[in-house]
């Protein structure tokens, strides 16, 4: 799946090791690279659902698309589908087999 990054600050995290282990600290650093990896390795947000350790869920504040991608016990990767408007199935679902790009927006504790 691509990704592509929310603003530059996002992507100088996520792609910067130091960036990012300074931020995070080397677990977190190490699981935020992992899990886009992992992403990256995905063809869609169905297939990403079926990772266990991904735990994606719908962001419980945000009714616009946003989407958790868990890091762990300590954060969380804000994500949402690239695509405006998402696509959806026709009962108004998104359609995860649709998503082939997410936007990483932030990562949230």
């Amino acid at each position: 799946m691509k990704i592509v990054f929310g603003d530059g600050e996002v992507a100088r995290t996520c792609n910067d090791d130091d960036e990012r282990v300074g931020r995070y600290g080397p677990t977190l650093a190490m699981t935020i690279r992992r899990r886009l990896g992992e992403i990256a390795a995905v063809a869609s947000l169905a297939e990403l659902r079926r990772l266990p350790a991904a735990r994606l869920r719908h962001h419980p504040n945000s009714g616009n698309g946003y989407l958790l991608v868990s890091l762990g016990g300590s954060a969380d990767l804000l994500v949402r589908p690239r695509d405006d408007p998402a696509p959806t199935l026709t009962d108004g679902r998104l359609d995860e087999h649709a998503v082939r790009a997410l936007v990483v927006a932030a990562i949230v504790p």
